[in-house]
């Protein structure tokens, strides 16, 4: 027997089971939990201490609420099975993360509460596929304390954002000012940092105080000196405080762009004269000690030859001296 009629009757087992797997998801879903209450189009399942995701939810669903249980993760694939869904209500949970992949398919969902869990970022793909999403609550996050700069750059519809009491430091403005309909944004109980690396978030706030309901609230926790002011407030501190210091970094980069390498050229310059000297100073030198080791050979030759001279003279006068005295000996 070949391959390929061996493989045939596998494949039909298999899509045969896969049929079967898809129908009982869609009899399941048709009907309700039994940990939940069922409506034409709500499913309520609040407060029934539930650690996973339910598993049978009516296709019909547009509203469900699974607030205050201890689910711990989002399914990968069954919320994607309601593609009608508008409202999720997933508050005081045990939320860690959320997975892109859960929130595929909910395209048409309006509404997102993930308030009171334990996330800990939100990243650029979070809520990448929530693209008609107009109120969004992740308050209460103690752990929360990254938001991308890109987290809602596909949610140009969002007009409610709730991200007070996290963990939050400092966002990146920029990404509020690209929601063309805000109009309301919730930021106290944030350990906010007020300094000049956040200038521009401070300043924003201030600009736009209409749109944060909060903002008698919203106050600074670092540094210590800024402690417990209102940004808004501190926005005018920091003006002219981060300007004193762009003067600062201005004088500074002159002088590293001209002091700064007028010296390095003047350095180079003492250096190179003082080479060139030091390499004259020892031609010179070396000039001088030849000339002096030419001279003592010429003075040593000298009087090695008048030595000579000396030494004949003597004896040519002693011999002289010898004659003269023979000759008066002589005479005598």
């Amino acid at each position: 027997m070949d391959g390929p009629s061996i493989l045939l009757p596998l494949c039909t087992r298999c899509l045969r089971l896969l049929s079967v797997v898809l129908v009982a998801r869609v009899l399941a879903a048709a009907g309700c939990a039994p940990e939940c209450n069922c409506s034409q189009f709500l499913t309520n399942c609040t407060g029934r201490q539930l650690r996973h995701f339910p598993a049978a939810i009516p296709l019909s669903t547009r509203q469900l609420i699974l607030a205050d249980n201890n689910i711990s993760s989002l399914p990968a694939l069954d919320l994607n099975y309601l593609g009608g869904l508008l409202h999720l209500d997933f508050s005081s949970n045990s939320l860690a993360e959320i997975p892109p992949s859960s929130l595929l398919n909910l395209q048409v969902l309006v509404y997102l509460d993930l308030s009171h869990n334990q996330l800990r970022k939100i990243t650029h793909l979070t809520f990448r596929y929530l693209t008609n999403i107009i109120v969004l609550k992740a308050s209460r996050n103690k752990e929360l304390s990254f938001i991308d700069s890109r987290a809602f750059s596909a949610n140009h519809k969002l007009q409610e954002i709730d991200i007070s009491g996290n963990g939050l430091t400092f966002i990146d403005a920029g990404m509020l000012e690209t929601l063309p309909h805000l109009r309301s944004v919730r930021l106290s109980g944030n350990p906010w940092t007020c300094n000049c690396n956040t200038q521009t978030l401070t300043s924003w706030m201030k600009l736009n105080r209409r749109i944060i309901p909060d903002a008698a609230n919203v106050t600074c926790t670092f540094p210590s000196p800024l402690q417990g002011v209102l940004v808004v407030e501190a926005a005018d501190k920091l003006f002219s405080l981060c300007r004193s210091k762009r003067q600062l970094k201005l004088r500074e980069v002159l002088y590293f762009c001209l002091i700064g390498p007028g010296l390095f050229s003047a350095s180079i310059i003492l250096n190179l004269t003082f080479s060139l000297l030091m390499a004259h100073f020892n031609r010179f030198k070396k000039k001088e000690l030849k000339r002096y080791r030419k001279l003592r050979r010429a003075i040593s030759f000298k009087y090695s030859k008048r030595s000579n001279v000396i030494t004949q003279e003597i004896t040519a006068k002693a011999n002289t001296n010898m004659s003269v005295c023979r000759g008066t000996e002589c005479n005598q």
